[in-house]
């Protein structure tokens, strides 16, 4: 339990950068360090959608082997908000 609890919070960091990562696109000399930037880049662009999708599945599959999930449902709604946002950002925008 603790392995899925680490990762819902770890996914829920790196969606934070990923609304740094939304900015950093609006508005390129927001940070000035490149290798801040960068370490922003790719835990909150590449990294994100994947450790979001771990956590998301890892809760589902808890919840649907009613086994006990013992971290907040706000921290799983919010994963889940973001991993939808992502989905959009990334696929469906573009086009």
């Amino acid at each position: 339990m603790k392995g899925v609890l680490f990762l819902a919070r770890l996914a829920l960091i790196c969606n934070g950068l990923f609304l740094v990562c939304l900015a950093l696109q609006r508005t390129p000399t927001l940070i000035q360090v490149q290798d801040i930037t960068s370490i922003i880049v790719i835990l909150g662009w590449l990294l994100a959608p994947f450790v979001n999708l771990a956590a998301v599945i890892a809760w589902l599959v808890r919840r649907l082997q009613n086994k006990l999930v013992n971290f907040p449902v706000w921290l799983a709604v919010t994963n889940l908000f973001f991993l939808f946002l992502q989905i959009f950002v990334h696929f469906i925008l573009p086009s």
